[in-house]
């Protein structure tokens, strides 16, 4: 299923400012975190349905990815 383009950029700003807000980071900087990452390639893919997230888990996904968050479940 594809998103609304609209509702997709309303999340990409919750997860940068999740993001920013959790790790520090400057806007700028979380913003490219998120665009370079591949978990904004899931959700903008629609692939599993990773827009239907909540912001709050998908900035959490992007700071395992990119290691500035550790889970004893994902790999390091």
């Amino acid at each position: 299923m594809e998103a609304n383009k609209t509702l997709l950029q309303i999340l990409y700003k919750k997860i940068i400012l999740e993001f920013s807000k959790q790790t520090g980071k400057s806007l700028e900087e979380s913003m490219d975190y998120l665009y370079t990452s591949e978990t904004y390639k899931l959700i903008s893919e629609g692939v599993s349905d990773m827009h239907c997230k909540g912001h709050i888990y998908l900035a959490q996904e992007l700071m395992l990815e990119n290691g500035l968050m550790y889970h004893k479940g994902y790999p390091r």
